[in-house]
Protein backbone atom coordinates (compact mmCIF):
# COMPACT_ATOMS: atom_id res chain seq x y z
CA UNK A 1 0.00 0.00 0.00
CA UNK A 2 1.24 3.49 -0.87
CA UNK A 3 2.07 5.91 1.92
CA UNK A 4 -0.54 8.58 2.56
CA UNK A 5 2.06 11.37 2.40
CA UNK A 6 4.39 11.92 -0.52
CA UNK A 7 6.95 14.57 -1.44
CA UNK A 8 6.46 17.05 -4.26
CA UNK A 9 9.26 19.23 -5.62
CA UNK A 10 8.31 22.88 -5.95
CA UNK A 11 10.10 25.82 -7.55
CA UNK A 12 9.63 29.10 -5.69
CA UNK A 13 8.44 31.91 -8.03
CA UNK A 14 10.07 34.54 -5.79
CA UNK A 15 13.62 33.28 -5.17
CA UNK A 16 13.71 30.44 -7.75
CA UNK A 17 14.95 27.92 -5.20
CA UNK A 18 13.64 24.37 -5.32
CA UNK A 19 12.21 22.68 -2.25
CA UNK A 20 10.09 19.70 -1.33
CA UNK A 21 6.75 19.80 0.42
CA UNK A 22 4.44 17.05 1.61
CA UNK A 23 1.11 16.30 -0.01
CA UNK A 24 -1.64 13.83 0.86
CA UNK A 25 -2.75 11.13 -1.56
CA UNK A 26 -6.47 11.81 -1.75
CA UNK A 27 -7.08 8.23 -2.85
CA UNK A 28 -5.83 7.16 0.59
CA UNK A 29 -8.11 9.55 2.49
CA UNK A 30 -11.39 8.60 4.10
CA UNK A 31 -13.82 11.32 5.15
CA UNK A 32 -15.03 10.95 8.72
CA UNK A 33 -17.56 13.78 8.76
CA UNK A 34 -18.18 17.26 7.37
CA UNK A 35 -19.52 20.34 9.13
CA UNK A 36 -22.16 22.54 7.53
CA UNK A 37 -19.55 25.18 6.59
CA UNK A 38 -17.62 22.51 4.63
CA UNK A 39 -14.98 21.84 7.32
CA UNK A 40 -13.98 18.23 6.64
CA UNK A 41 -12.57 15.69 9.07
CA UNK A 42 -10.60 12.66 7.92
CA UNK A 43 -9.41 9.41 9.37
CA UNK A 44 -5.64 9.86 9.58
CA UNK A 45 -3.93 12.66 7.66
CA UNK A 46 -6.01 15.72 6.84
CA UNK A 47 -5.23 17.32 3.43
CA UNK A 48 -6.15 20.70 4.93
CA UNK A 49 -2.87 20.67 6.86
CA UNK A 50 -0.84 20.60 3.63
CA UNK A 51 -2.65 23.07 1.34
CA UNK A 52 -0.17 25.89 2.04
CA UNK A 53 3.27 25.75 0.46
CA UNK A 54 6.07 27.58 2.29
CA UNK A 55 9.43 28.30 0.67
CA UNK A 56 12.07 27.54 3.32
CA UNK A 57 14.57 29.91 1.68
CA UNK A 58 12.66 33.18 1.29
CA UNK A 59 9.47 32.65 3.31
CA UNK A 60 7.02 33.09 0.46
CA UNK A 61 3.85 31.22 1.45
CA UNK A 62 0.57 30.68 -0.38
CA UNK A 63 -2.22 28.22 -1.01
CA UNK A 64 -1.18 25.56 -3.49
CA UNK A 65 -3.73 26.68 -6.08
CA UNK A 66 -2.37 30.25 -6.16
CA UNK A 67 1.32 29.67 -5.39
CA UNK A 68 2.63 30.57 -8.85
CA UNK A 69 0.28 33.49 -9.59
CA UNK A 70 2.62 36.40 -8.85
CA UNK A 71 3.44 39.52 -10.85
CA UNK A 72 6.71 41.46 -10.62
CA UNK A 73 5.37 43.94 -8.05
CA UNK A 74 4.17 41.13 -5.80
CA UNK A 75 7.50 39.31 -6.00
CA UNK A 76 9.32 42.51 -5.07
CA UNK A 77 7.02 43.06 -2.10
CA UNK A 78 7.62 39.54 -0.81
CA UNK A 79 11.35 40.15 -1.05
CA UNK A 80 11.11 43.50 0.71
CA UNK A 81 8.65 42.72 3.50
CA UNK A 82 9.07 38.99 4.10
CA UNK A 83 12.35 37.59 2.81
CA UNK A 84 14.48 40.25 4.52
CA UNK A 85 13.06 39.19 7.91
CA UNK A 86 12.71 35.47 7.23
CA UNK A 87 14.57 32.93 9.35
CA UNK A 88 14.96 29.83 7.19
CA UNK A 89 12.59 27.06 8.23
CA UNK A 90 11.13 24.06 6.44
CA UNK A 91 7.52 22.91 6.67
CA UNK A 92 8.08 20.15 4.14
CA UNK A 93 7.58 17.14 6.40
CA UNK A 94 4.60 15.83 8.36
CA UNK A 95 2.44 18.58 9.88
CA UNK A 96 0.22 18.69 12.93
CA UNK A 97 -2.31 21.39 13.75
CA UNK A 98 0.44 23.62 15.21
CA UNK A 99 2.49 23.54 11.99
CA UNK A 100 -0.63 23.92 9.85
CA UNK A 101 -1.66 27.02 11.79
CA UNK A 102 1.79 28.53 11.31
CA UNK A 103 1.67 27.85 7.57
CA UNK A 104 -1.77 29.40 7.10
CA UNK A 105 -0.79 32.47 9.12
CA UNK A 106 2.29 32.86 6.93
CA UNK A 107 0.05 32.59 3.86
CA UNK A 108 -2.33 35.16 5.33
CA UNK A 109 0.50 37.61 5.95
CA UNK A 110 1.93 37.05 2.48
CA UNK A 111 -1.53 37.51 0.97
CA UNK A 112 -1.87 40.87 2.68
CA UNK A 113 1.62 41.93 1.60
CA UNK A 114 0.93 41.18 -2.07
CA UNK A 115 -2.61 42.60 -1.99
CA UNK A 116 -4.18 39.23 -2.80
CA UNK A 117 -7.81 39.17 -3.89
CA UNK A 118 -10.44 39.08 -1.16
CA UNK A 119 -11.70 35.58 -1.95
CA UNK A 120 -8.28 34.03 -1.39
CA UNK A 121 -7.77 35.90 1.88
CA UNK A 122 -11.25 34.75 2.92
CA UNK A 123 -10.38 31.15 2.10
CA UNK A 124 -7.26 31.31 4.26
CA UNK A 125 -9.23 32.82 7.15
CA UNK A 126 -11.88 30.11 6.80
CA UNK A 127 -9.23 27.39 6.94
CA UNK A 128 -7.72 29.02 10.03
CA UNK A 129 -11.13 28.96 11.71
CA UNK A 130 -11.43 25.24 10.90
CA UNK A 131 -8.00 24.51 12.35
CA UNK A 132 -8.84 26.36 15.54
CA UNK A 133 -12.13 24.43 15.72
CA UNK A 134 -10.20 21.17 15.51
CA UNK A 135 -7.93 22.49 18.26
CA UNK A 136 -10.90 23.46 20.43
CA UNK A 137 -10.01 27.17 20.50
CA UNK A 138 -13.45 28.76 20.14
CA UNK A 139 -12.21 32.35 20.58
CA UNK A 140 -9.79 32.17 17.64
CA UNK A 141 -12.27 30.11 15.62
CA UNK A 142 -14.86 32.87 15.90
CA UNK A 143 -12.28 35.59 15.16
CA UNK A 144 -11.30 34.01 11.86
CA UNK A 145 -14.89 33.20 10.91
CA UNK A 146 -15.63 36.92 11.31
CA UNK A 147 -12.65 37.76 9.09
CA UNK A 148 -13.82 35.20 6.52
CA UNK A 149 -17.30 36.75 6.45
CA UNK A 150 -15.84 40.19 5.81
CA UNK A 151 -13.56 39.11 2.98
CA UNK A 152 -16.13 36.79 1.38
CA UNK A 153 -18.70 39.60 1.44
CA UNK A 154 -16.22 41.89 -0.32
CA UNK A 155 -15.51 39.16 -2.86
CA UNK A 156 -19.24 38.61 -3.40
CA UNK A 157 -19.67 42.28 -4.23
CA UNK A 158 -16.57 42.73 -6.40
CA UNK A 159 -15.37 39.46 -7.93
CA UNK A 160 -16.62 37.37 -10.83
CA UNK A 161 -18.14 33.94 -10.21
CA UNK A 162 -17.18 31.19 -9.79
CA UNK A 163 -15.26 32.22 -6.69
CA UNK A 164 -12.97 29.50 -5.37
CA UNK A 165 -15.01 26.89 -7.29
CA UNK A 166 -18.21 28.21 -5.67
CA UNK A 167 -21.14 29.50 -7.67
CA UNK A 168 -23.18 32.41 -6.31
CA UNK A 169 -25.72 30.37 -4.28
CA UNK A 170 -22.93 28.35 -2.66
CA UNK A 171 -21.05 31.44 -1.52
CA UNK A 172 -24.30 32.96 -0.27
CA UNK A 173 -24.94 29.80 1.71
CA UNK A 174 -21.42 29.78 3.19
CA UNK A 175 -21.69 33.41 4.31
CA UNK A 176 -25.05 32.61 5.90
CA UNK A 177 -23.71 29.56 7.71
CA UNK A 178 -20.72 31.50 9.05
CA UNK A 179 -23.08 34.18 10.35
CA UNK A 180 -25.15 31.45 12.03
CA UNK A 181 -22.06 30.01 13.68
CA UNK A 182 -21.14 33.34 15.24
CA UNK A 183 -24.76 33.67 16.43
CA UNK A 184 -25.73 36.51 14.10
CA UNK A 185 -28.82 34.64 13.03
CA UNK A 186 -30.77 37.55 11.54
CA UNK A 187 -27.98 38.01 8.99
CA UNK A 188 -27.77 34.24 8.51
CA UNK A 189 -31.46 33.98 7.64
CA UNK A 190 -31.16 36.83 5.12
CA UNK A 191 -28.38 35.01 3.26
CA UNK A 192 -30.18 31.65 3.39
CA UNK A 193 -33.29 33.33 1.96
CA UNK A 194 -31.20 34.68 -0.91
CA UNK A 195 -30.08 31.14 -1.70
CA UNK A 196 -33.59 29.67 -1.91
CA UNK A 197 -34.74 32.55 -4.15
CA UNK A 198 -31.71 32.46 -6.43
CA UNK A 199 -32.37 31.47 -10.09
CA UNK A 200 -29.27 29.24 -10.11
CA UNK A 201 -30.13 27.37 -6.92
CA UNK A 202 -31.14 24.23 -8.86
CA UNK A 203 -27.57 23.91 -10.18
CA UNK A 204 -26.53 22.91 -6.67
CA UNK A 205 -29.54 21.14 -5.11
CA UNK A 206 -27.50 19.95 -2.13
CA UNK A 207 -26.67 23.56 -1.29
CA UNK A 208 -30.31 24.58 -1.63
CA UNK A 209 -31.30 21.82 0.79
CA UNK A 210 -28.60 22.84 3.26
CA UNK A 211 -29.78 26.46 3.04
CA UNK A 212 -33.32 25.39 3.94
CA UNK A 213 -32.12 23.14 6.75
CA UNK A 214 -29.83 25.79 8.21
CA UNK A 215 -32.55 28.43 7.85
CA UNK A 216 -34.71 26.37 10.21
CA UNK A 217 -31.80 25.95 12.62
CA UNK A 218 -30.98 29.67 12.52
CA UNK A 219 -34.65 30.48 13.00
CA UNK A 220 -34.73 28.34 16.13
CA UNK A 221 -31.59 30.04 17.42
CA UNK A 222 -33.18 33.44 16.79
CA UNK A 223 -36.30 32.39 18.70
CA UNK A 224 -34.14 31.33 21.64
CA UNK A 225 -32.44 34.73 21.46
CA UNK A 226 -35.78 36.55 21.39
CA UNK A 227 -35.39 37.82 17.82
CA UNK A 228 -38.24 38.24 15.33
CA UNK A 229 -38.97 35.70 12.59
CA UNK A 230 -38.32 35.87 8.87
CA UNK A 231 -40.09 33.28 6.70
CA UNK A 232 -38.20 31.14 4.22
CA UNK A 233 -39.20 31.73 0.60
CA UNK A 234 -38.91 29.86 -2.67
Amino acid sequence: MQKVLYQKEVSCPVCNSKFKTSKVRLSQCRVERRDEDFCTYYEGENPLFYNVWVCPQCGYSALENSFYELNAWQKANVGKHISTKWVKKSYGSKRGIKEALECYKLALYCGQVIDEKDSLIASICLCLSWLYRMQGNTVQERKFMEHAIGFYTEAYQKETFPIGKMNEPTLMYLIGELYRRIDKCTEAVKWFNRVVRHPLRHETPAVEKMARDQWHLASQQRKENGEYNISVEG
